[in-house]
């Protein structure tokens, strides 16, 4: 009886021993860094974030004329530009007739429609160089008055220096440095608001007044 039992007990376990699964050598711990990285549990997922769209334009000040009173001043209108457009693509925006709207054309006016941009630059000082020129109808360059050219200085002065990267200005006519009316006189250097002062619409021009003389009358008169 107890060999027929061994023979069941070892039949047992041959059964049992057939039944497991095969195995290789023995486990090893496997280093992460040595895995690929879409394996990999210790790395920080990293998401990119979809780039944002830049604004198709930017807005762009600039100065034209009003009649107040007895003498010009500035006024500022908005205009949209593309981001990329550089500072002669802005500027040149006063030497566009076709940026005025029809009531800027009743209400205002603008003295650099009698010129032509030619170049226009900042230099490494912040000061702007521009260069322009008056043409006649067959293309030749032409004079000024200096009412006109005054006025047209002024506008570009402002609108110039109303740039983040400008200080001053200076204008050149037909690539000529020439003698540029102001508020107070001709000058041959670079120039800024200041030159310009009385086109500011907050500047007060001064009243001279003179007190009524009377003369007193004596005694004797009387």
């Amino acid at each position: 009886m107890k060999r027929v039992l061994l023979l069941l007990v070892a039949s047992m376990l041959t059964a049992v021993t057939s039944c497991s699964l095969p195995t290789d050598d023995q486990a090893a711990i496997v280093n992460p860094e040595d895995l690929p990285d879409v394996l990999r549990s210790d790395l920080e997922v990293q998401v990119e974030e979809a780039e944002t769209p830049g604004p198709l334009t930017v807005t762009v000040t600039i100065f034209l004329l009003e009649v107040v009173g007895e003498r010009n001043v500035v006024v500022q209108r908005d205009r949209e530009v593309s981001p990329q457009a550089g500072f002669a693509n802005r500027i040149g925006l006063l030497f566009r007739d076709e940026v005025r709207t029809e009531e800027e054309r009743e209400l205002y006016s603008n003295a650099l429609r009698e010129f032509t941009l030619l170049d226009a630059q900042i230099n490494e000082n912040g000061v702007a160089i521009i260069d322009m020129v008056a043409l006649d109808e067959e293309g030749s360059p032409i004079p000024s008055e200096a009412e006109v050219l005054r006025n047209a200085a002024a506008q570009l002065v402002y609108t110039a220096t109303g740039f983040p990267d400008v200080i001053a200005v200076r204008i050149r006519i037909d690539g000529e440095r020439i003698s540029l009316p102001t508020s107070e006189g001709d000058t041959e250097g670079v120039v800024d608001r200041d030159d310009y002062f009385q086109y500011d619409p907050s500047f007060e021009v001064p009243t001279t007044s003179t007190p009524p003389s009377t003369t007193a009358q004596s005694d004797e008169e009387t």
